[in-house]
């Protein structure tokens, strides 16, 4: 098994030229079929408003453009796609999506091929691009911006708690300011990322760690933030002018309410813009005042509990009345939303080989994880996974769908594939090659035979029914 891995490393360049082009075709052939088969209606989903703040937005110089729910960049970049024709735009800004996704999934395999090996570079994309930008990067939405931009912006904050150059700070502000301009829901990541700033600078200072220098780290850490202040300085003044608050948004006062159609979205509708804004007496603001006078505490917790296992169980299983059985082939004449059946266990399986890997590494891994680094890095992402859970979980009344936690899918395929090929390297053992081959070979067999079923079921007429 030892042999087979180095040859498999050794042969990192030729393999990538064999399965990037496949990898790439599988998913542009879907893609362009589920374009033209599925989600049909621009109105849907949210693609409507996008697609007006990008006809609107054709002489702003800088992505500025919001309706107080969503943030600009998107659809200032779809306006380079615009057409009176609704339909063509609809369709054209469907394929600046996958345009994207497909830039981003090459890019992606050329960067991880310097470490990866052939098999686990294989699997990331695959998970990737058929575990969630193919559905979402269908549709006219700022998702799959997003979800590239976030992923970017976790490798950066993972590097700068490792310790980084000034030029990376610079480009972890560059990073979450775009992010920021995508979707607003940046902030918590942003929050939860200084919070473990803070505790790399305590554990340097403790141990008088020299690699990580503490003022050398703040002076890059007021970089990025200066950076990504000057970014999101056009929206703001935007949203001031127009709102009456900078980077002002409505899902501050949605979090509060407990439904979309009867509360939401007739509250956005009364209270439209600055004018009826500041109308709003201050006692009637949706806040945790007021949903605590309409509610009690058992109320709260039953909310957060059950949308938290929806969201978390979506995660995983987004088709959620979908037969185990599945996952080996689906019945013909059934519906079907995602290409992956089942993608959660993909996850399960590369969790589980850390996990065998970790036994395998013994003594090796605790050093590791005992650096001051690894431990801010380890807290950040645990608290990352556990903040958007309980948001999201919170929010889902208001929100439903996969789309919102599916940010978080690429990270954690690509931390677990990370984890498993550094865990291997650092257990040579026999026994840790023999598991990390099985695993990833089973996977690559997996989702080759889930291809398949993609592909037939595409030719015999049979589409996916995406949703939001």
């Amino acid at each position: 098994m030892a042999l087979a891995f180095e040859w498999l490393q050794a042969h990192r360049w030729a393999a990538l030229w064999f399965t990037l082009p496949i990898v790439l075709a599988v998913y542009l052939i879907s893609a362009a079929i589920t374009i033209r088969h599925s989600n049909q209606d621009p109105v849907a989903s949210d693609q409507g408003a996008e697609m007006w703040l990008a006809a609107t937005a054709q002489d702003d110089v800088f992505p500025q453009r919001t309706d107080g729910v969503r943030h600009p960049l998107w659809s200032w970049i779809a306006r380079s796609v615009y057409t009176e024709d609704q339909a063509a735009f609809f369709a054209r800004g469907k394929w600046l999506n996958t345009f994207l996704c497909v830039v981003f999934l090459a890019g992606l395999g050329l960067a991880v091929r310097w470490w990866l090996d052939p098999l686990a570079t294989a699997n990331l994309l695959l998970l990737s691009g058929l575990g969630v930008l193919l559905v979402r990067g269908t549709y006219f939405q700022p998702e799959p911006l997003y979800y590239v931009l976030f992923f970017l912006a976790i490798v950066l904050a993972w590097r700068i708690l490792q310790g980084a150059p000034l030029w990376l700070y610079a480009a972890f502000g560059i990073i979450c300011g775009l992010a920021f301009l995508s979707k607003p829901s940046l902030l918590p990541f942003l929050i939860v990322f200084g919070l473990a700033f803070c505790l790399r600078a305590f554990l340097a200072l403790r141990s008088g760690d020299t690699e990580w220098r503490v003022p050398h780290n703040l002076a890059g850490i007021v970089l990025a933030f200066a950076i990504l202040g000057v970014m999101l300085l056009p929206l703001a003044l935007f949203s001031e002018k127009y709102f009456g608050s900078p980077l002002f948004n409505y899902t501050k006062y949605w979090m509060w309410m407990d439904d979309f159609m009867t509360e939401a979205w007739p509250f956005q509708d009364r209270y439209s813009g600055r004018v009826q804004l500041e109308q709003l007496p201050e006692a009637e603001k949706p806040s945790p005042s007021l949903y605590f006078q309409k509610h009690g505490l058992d109320d709260a917790l039953t909310r957060l509990s059950s949308g938290t296992w929806e969201v978390f169980s979506r995660f995983f299983f987004p088709e959620a009345k979908l037969r185990w059985s599945a996952f080996f082939w689906r019945s013909p004449e059934k519906k079907w939303e995602q290409p992956l059946a089942h993608r959660g266990i993909y996850l399960m399986l590369l969790g589980g080989l850390c996990a065998l890997l970790t036994a395998a590494a013994g003594s090796a891994f605790r050093q590791v994880l005992a650096r001051p680094g690894n431990i801010a890095g380890l807290s950040f992402g645990v608290a990352l996974g556990v903040i958007y859970l309980l948001l999201y979980g919170w929010y889902w009344p208001i929100g439903r769908g996969d789309r919102f936690m599916g940010s978080l899918w690429i990270p954690s395929v690509f931390a677990l594939t990370w984890c498993a090929f550094e865990l291997r390297r650092r257990a040579e053992s026999k026994f840790g090659d023999v598991a990390y081959l099985t695993v990833h070979g089973v996977i690559l067999i997996s989702l080759a035979w889930q291809v398949v079923g993609i592909l037939w079921r595409f030719s015999a007429g049979i589409y996916l029914v995406t949703r939001n």
